[in-house]
């Protein structure tokens, strides 16, 4: 970003300094190649889930609903300032139903075909005998499942 700075005193004030950050801004381009670089930041993986926790989990779990993912959204699109209460005229507000209409879409077509398919490589189990040998799965283990 300094490259397209104009000056060398612009130059020498883009800097790291302790907690603050300088980039001088002397261009709507650098206004928007820093507004693209931090949209563009990398996701960062999360963390695993302990096995533990998923399977207790699981019966907490409400599974697929409609309805609260429509409520989220225009609950997400209210905080950007998007439009969701009725038209002035009194009138639904379309985009509203569109996005009803898409979420139960999805929730359909997830219900109803997708599947889920486990496969455990052979090594990945660790298995500890009452004896107190211990040995690993040697075979692939497979499973199918469906959402809920």
């Amino acid at each position: 970003m300094a490259e397209q700075c104009n000056n060398q005193e612009a130059r020498e004030s883009y800097s790291t300094k302790g907690n603050s950050f300088k980039v001088p801004v002397t261009s709507v381009a650098i206004i928007a190649k820093i507004i693209n670089t931090l949209i563009n930041l990398p996701n960062l993986p999360k963390p695993p889930i302990p096995k533990s926790l998923i399977s207790i989990g699981n019966t907490f779990r409400p599974g697929i609903n409609s309805a609260s993912m429509t409520a989220k959204l225009l609950q997400k699109k209210s905080q950007y300032g998007m439009p969701t209460s009725p038209l002035p005229s009194g009138g639904e507000n379309l985009d509203n139903i569109k996005d009803n209409l898409v979420m139960e879409t999805i929730t359909e077509e997830l219900l109803t075909k997708a599947n889920i398919k486990v496969t455990i490589l052979p090594g990945a189990i660790k298995i500890l005998n009452i004896d107190g040998s211990a040995g690993t799965n040697t075979n692939i283990i497979s499973a199918e499942g469906i959402l809920t």
